[in-house]
């Protein structure tokens, strides 16, 4: 399964290598509960038996070790308005993940990302669970403009508009939008934050993981997809 989430860094400079890994860990705290322990996470190195020597978290945070590591790429680069990084769960096959955040402070292309890809984390196929875990991500970054979570083969191959979000399994727009407007979703989660909604969270099948074998579910996103863009709703 893969999750993309979008936001814009609204400074001038990038965050320092400690707020960018803080991030990361905050991600790492939340995957815990699925059996994912926090210092089982490893940053990038020249060989993946080098880089599971050193873990990137610990129980207050980045470790200095992942620190110094991010530093040092810092000062080989020759930019100063982008920076990505990320960790892997140590395991190149079967249960685990891994999960990246760019960011950016060019003022021509301000885009930040953050992307998890992960397999065989059983709870997430609840997709109660998944709307949960969506909504945490969004306490971590609350001026996401998009999320889309899907398998990733659907955003290759199936879905309608290349330029525009798909809606996968699940796609979170920084907007009110009612059953009304989107007849074809299985559940719209409003996201409230104070006393307005600020975004909504469209849920494609409810009473099932989503799947891009399947082609009702396909159909079923592409439907959403569609509807969208007819009523100006999905952003390019």
């Amino acid at each position: 399964m893969d999750i993309t989430l979008i936001f814009k860094l609204h400074q001038d400079t990038l965050p320092s290598p400690e707020e960018h890994l803080r991030c990361l860990w905050k991600v790492a705290k939340l995957l815990e509960p699925f059996g994912l322990p926090i210092e089982s996470w490893y940053p990038p190195a020249a060989t993946p038996k080098k880089s599971r020597e050193t873990p990137a978290f610990d129980r207050n945070g980045p470790t200095l070790m992942a620190l110094r590591m991010l530093r040092t790429q810092d000062e080989k680069l020759a930019t100063t308005n982008y920076r990505r990084t990320g960790v892997w769960s140590g395991k190149e096959k079967g249960r685990g993940g891994v999960y990246t955040l760019s960011f950016s402070s060019d003022e021509h292309n301000p885009v930040c990302v953050f992307n998890l890809q992960f397999a065989e984390i059983e709870a997430l196929d609840d997709a109660s669970t998944m709307v949960r875990f969506v909504l945490d991500l969004l306490d971590i970054w609350p001026a996401a403009t998009q999320i889309q979570v899907g398998p990733l083969i659907y955003y290759l191959e199936h879905q309608v508009f290349p330029k525009r979000p798909g809606a996968g399994w699940m796609l979170y727009l920084a907007q009110a939008i009612t059953p009304k407007e989107l007849p074809e979703a299985a559940e719209l989660v409003p996201v409230i934050e104070g006393d307005k909604q600020k975004g909504t969270i469209i849920v494609s099948v409810m009473k099932e993981v989503f799947s891009a074998d399947n082609p009702e579910h396909v159909k079923i996103a592409n439907g959403i997809e569609v509807r969208l863009a007819d009523q100006d709703l999905l952003p390019r």
